[in-house]
C-alpha cells in the first residue's frame, strides 16, 4: 500500500516528532541512569543534563503544539479502521498532556528542592524556596507521569508495528521528516 501526500504529516511536523521522541529517549535513559548514582560532581551533572533537556522538551512541545494547531493532522488511511482512530486520537492527546506534564513537574520538583536549575549552564531564575512536601508532591506526580508515559509509547509502538505488519512501510513514511 502507498500513502499519498494528503495522508502524510508536514516536514515541520515529522521533524519535531522525530526530535521530541530522540528527547524523550534520551531523558529516561538520563533520569534511570542518575537516580543510581551516589551524591556528588557525577549525580549533579547528569541531573544538570536531565533538566536541560526536560526544559528543552518543554519548548519543543511549545513549538509542537504550535505547528499542530496551525496545521491540521492528515486524515487517517482508509485502512485504519474507526475503533482504532478513536483509540489513536485519544493517545495523541495523552501524549500532547504528559509531555507537558513532565517538564512542568519536573521542573517544579527541581524548584522547590533547594537546588538551582540551569538550562545548558545558564543560570534560571529562583521562584521558590525549599519545601520538602511540595518536592515531595512533584517528583511523584513526575514519576507517575513517565509510567503513563511509557505505557502511551508502548501503546503508540505497539500501533505503529501492527499497521507496518499489515500495510507495509508507508505507515511509517506518513510520518518522516524528509
Amino acid at each position: 500500500m502507498t500513502v499519498d501526500k494528503l495522508h502524510n504529516y508536514t516536514k515541520t511536523a515529522g521533524l519535531l516528532h522525530w526530535l521530541i521522541v530522540a528527547l524523550v529517549a534520551a531523558l529516561f535513559c538520563v533520569g534511570w541512569f542518575m537516580t543510581d548514582l551516589p551524591r556528588g560532581a557525577e549525580r549533579g551533572y547528569f541531573f544538570a543534563l536531565h533538566k536541560s533537556l526536560g526544559l528543552s522538551l518543554f519548548f519543543l512541545m511549545v513549538v509542537r503544539l504550535w505547528w499542530r494547531y496551525r496545521h491540521a493532522p492528515p486524515p487517517f488511511p482508509e485502512t485504519v479502521m474507526p475503533w482504532q482512530q478513536w483509540f489513536a486520537r485519544r493517545v495523541h492527546f495523552g501524549f500532547y498532556v504528559l509531555l507537558f506534564i513532565q517538564p512542568m513537574t519536573g521542573y517544579l520538583s527541581s524548584s522547590f528542592s533547594g537546588y538551582s536549575t540551569k538550562l545548558f549552564g545558564l543560570m534560571l531564575p529562583s521562584w521558590a524556596s525549599k519545601n520538602v512536601v511540595f518536592n515531595d508532591f512533584f517528583t511523584s506526580v513526575h514519576q507517575f507521569s513517565s509510567c503513563l508515559l511509557l505505557l502511551l509509547i508502548f501503546l503508540h509502538i505497539g500501533g505503529a508495528v501492527s499497521h507496518v505488519a499489515r500495510d507495509g512501510m508507508a505507515t511509517l513514511r506518513r510520518i518522516r521528516p524528509w
